[in-house]
């Protein structure tokens, strides 16, 4: 039942979060950033994580069904900042996702020198299975901690 209530939250949670413009017609400012993140942000490691999601699929646990639930396991489900943000969007161009793009965004770290953090997460549906394609990973520095601009350099 607790598997049943997680996946249907996370499905209200995708369907809200693909309508990313709000009633003016503003694009999100995360969905800015995307650009940023994908250009400057470090390379994750895939392999792995696609061999944990087809495991997880023969052994029928439902995070591994939800693109929003795979980026949240590869972002960290623990909650070190004040403010997480995901927004999704299909890549697909019809009606059957099988093409996504996920940014998370952790907000004001408990961190001394990284101040927020951004993921964004590329998966492609194969037959039933979600797979990853792209990670990328970047932040900002808090004030006179090194750079402003997103980006995976690192903070003083």
């Amino acid at each position: 039942m607790r598997q049943l209530l997680f996946l249907i939250f996370f499905s209200i949670l995708f369907n809200s979060c693909t309508q990313h413009s709000d009633e003016n017609g503003t694009e999100d400012p995360l969905w800015k950033l995307e650009e940023q993140v994908f250009k400057n942000g470090e390379n994750i490691e895939i392999d792995e994580i696609n061999e944990s999601i087809q495991k997880a699929t023969t052994m029928r646990l439902s995070w591994a069904y939800s693109p929003i639930t795979i980026a949240i396991r590869i972002a960290g489900q623990q909650m070190i900042s004040p403010e997480v943000k995901i927004l999704a969007k299909s890549k697909s161009g019809n009606e059957l996702i099988t093409h996504a793009v996920i940014m998370i965004e952790k907000i004001n770290l408990q961190d001394d020198s990284v101040n927020n953090q951004y993921y964004r997460i590329e998966m492609k549906l194969g037959g039933s299975i979600w797979q990853v394609v792209d990670i990328k990973k970047a932040w900002t520095c808090k004030s006179n901690r090194g750079h402003s601009e997103v980006s995976a350099e690192v903070c003083n």
